[in-house]
């Protein structure tokens, strides 16, 4: 097994029921041809740098993943079947994969991507009732005696 990333962009004037199915489609593709797919990027909708079929946007997704180069002649012959794809790209990141290596990545992919658990509170002391203005009162105005010394208090070139 070989590692990759294939990189498709999806006309970015489709819904985006349209545009996860065309990710699903690929994945499966990926896994029932040998494959394992370690990550799916969702780049979104972009501005294309110049017209692609008539088309000035366009939706990118990047897989990751590991399979033989039966998986990848499949894969880019479903790209150049499937009229919503408007450009691909499959570029080769290792000759070897090593399938420990790999799972540990995947699993680490989806310990990233999960929501972290709640942690219990910490114990700490409430802050006290005086520090904390109430919601109701309006924000106090500085008195003019606060205004009068900040005022006279004299600044120095050092301290600017």
């Amino acid at each position: 097994m070989r590692r990759y990333e294939s990189v498709w962009v999806v006309q970015g004037d489709l819904p985006d029921e349209d545009v996860q199915s065309t990710i699903d489609k690929f994945s499966r593709i990926i896994s029932s041809h040998g494959g394992t797919l370690v990550g799916l990027d969702d780049w979104g909708r972009r501005k294309l740098a110049y017209k692609i079929k008539g088309t000035t946007r366009g939706y990118y997704i990047l897989a990751d993943f590991a399979g033989t180069s039966a998986t990848v002649k499949e894969l880019e012959r479903n790209y150049r079947i499937d009229d919503r794809i408007i450009r691909y790209h499959t570029v080769k990141k290792s000759d070897k994969v090593n399938l420990e290596a790999l799972q540990a990545e995947i699993a680490a992919r989806a310990q990233a991507a999960a929501p972290p658990a709640a942690a219990p509170p910490a114990a700490e002391p409430p802050p006290p009732a005086e520090a904390a203005p109430s919601p109701e009162a309006p924000p106090a105005a500085p008195s003019s005696e606060d205004a009068a010394s900040e005022e006279k208090t004299p600044t120095t070139a050092k301290e600017e």
